[in-house]
């Protein structure tokens, strides 16, 4: 019996190849007609930036397939994009510049064969990669230096550093981005005076021209606190509870110590605090922690959002007028879990001892006083506990 079943299984098997032979199993298209499929018409186009959009109407076909488009994108690299017979729109793209280009259609059939050609003038306009190298802005930094871009049609991106050497221009990093605005830098070089350069890529390959500039890092150490003191200006906020603005240039970290900043009547809104650095400083950042005790925490007094500002020579009426130079905009203190009021995790209670560190815009303002003006705390009030603060920056 099981010979039977190995000699029956070998006959199916002969009869398969045998049948598929005599059938003729080839990959012959499905369609055997080799008639050129309609053209497109009705073309419109409409061009954006490095590239264009183009509609059509084809011809009612089951044999189409698709229609296809061939462009050369610049004097080196040619294209070619697809669109299902089921659609009415093409999208040419990766136009290395404005101008008019020559753009060339096809109906193609499931037989793969091609309609005759239909010529089509595109105009793109100014791509992305050129308008955003156009904006590029190059800064020193400490240890380190500064780009910042302009980029409105959020088109994804790279901008690339490099650095001048002895073997010609040195890779350094590339920022990848679609964000319609914004800034990197690239640290941990000495203050030396060097060559630095910016330029854009996008993702087909086009590369704008470099931005050069010579800049020379800037210096970074932490401030010395002993030298920094607390200034009181008519309306700042004092400190109650033995508490005083020197607290937190004591404390080496997150403390139930702190300055425990009230309003009064003369107060002056919003409320702030201010400090004599000691010196002109190129200040770079600085680092916030506030009061801890297991209750105090993103409560309470805890600054949530404030301004900052800096002068040489301030109003000594306290006013927070001209003779102060806003520092960046609005700063936010961020509860990292996002919990609601009066509950936190352990990923709140890490960034706690961590600290909160804020980095001031360039250019870089040199200043003696700084101010610190809270906008609002996490109970929605006036007060501040702060417990301990720290600067770094390049005194002067």
């Amino acid at each position: 019996m099981k010979n039977l079943n190995i000699y029956l299984m070998l006959l199916f098997i002969v009869g398969i190849i045998f049948s598929c032979k005599h059938e003729g199993l080839d990959h012959s298209p499905l369609f055997g007609d080799q008639t050129k499929p309609a053209v497109v018409t009705n073309i419109k186009v409409t061009n954006f930036e490095g590239g264009a959009i183009i509609t059509y109407d084809v011809e009612a076909d089951p044999s189409i397939l698709y229609v296809q488009a061939d462009y050369a994108v610049n004097a080196k690299v040619s294209r070619q994009s697809k669109s299902s017979y089921y659609a009415d729109t093409l999208v040419v793209s990766g136009f290395a510049k404005a101008g008019a280009y020559k753009v060339v259609l096809h109906s193609v059939s499931r037989n793969e064969v091609k309609s005759d050609p239909v010529e089509v003038t595109v105009n793109p306009l100014t791509p992305s990669y050129l308008t955003v190298a156009a904006s590029l802005k190059l800064l020193a930094d400490f240890g380190g230096v500064n780009v910042s871009y302009l980029n409105p049609k959020e088109s994804e991106l790279g901008i690339v550093m490099v650095i001048d050497s002895l073997k010609g221009y040195e890779y350094l990093d590339t920022k990848y981005t679609k964000d319609p605005a914004g800034s990197f830098s690239v640290r941990g070089l000495p203050t030396k005076e060097r060559v630095f350069g910016a330029y854009v890529r996008d993702r087909w390959g086009n590369v704008s021209d470099t931005v050069f500039a010579k800049i020379a890092p800037l210096r970074e150490v932490e401030l010395d606190r002993t030298k920094i003191a607390g200034l009181y200006l008519p309306g700042d906020m004092t400190g109650c509870c033995g508490s005083s603005l020197s607290v937190p240039l004591t404390n080496t970290g997150a403390s139930d110590r702190a300055l425990y900043g009230i309003t009064l009547p003369d107060t002056k809104f919003p409320s702030r605090i201010t400090y004599d650095l000691g010196k002109t400083i190129k200040m770079s950042r600085f680092k916030l922690w506030f009061r801890v005790n297991g209750i105090a925490e993103y409560a309470n007094g805890t600054p949530k959002t404030f301004k900052l500002y800096g002068s040489n020579n301030p109003n000594p009426d306290g006013s927070l007028d001209a003779t102060w130079t806003q520092l960046g905009g609005l700063y936010e203190l961020k509860k990292p879990s996002g919990l609601p009021y009066g509950k936190r995790n352990a990923e709140d209670d890490a960034a706690k001892q961590e600290g909160f560190e804020f980095v001031l815009p360039l250019p870089v303002q040199t200043i003696r006083y700084w101010r610190f003006v809270l906008v609002s705390n996490y109970s929605q009030g006036n007060t501040m506990e702060i417990s301990c603060l720290k600067f770094w920056g390049d005194p002067q």
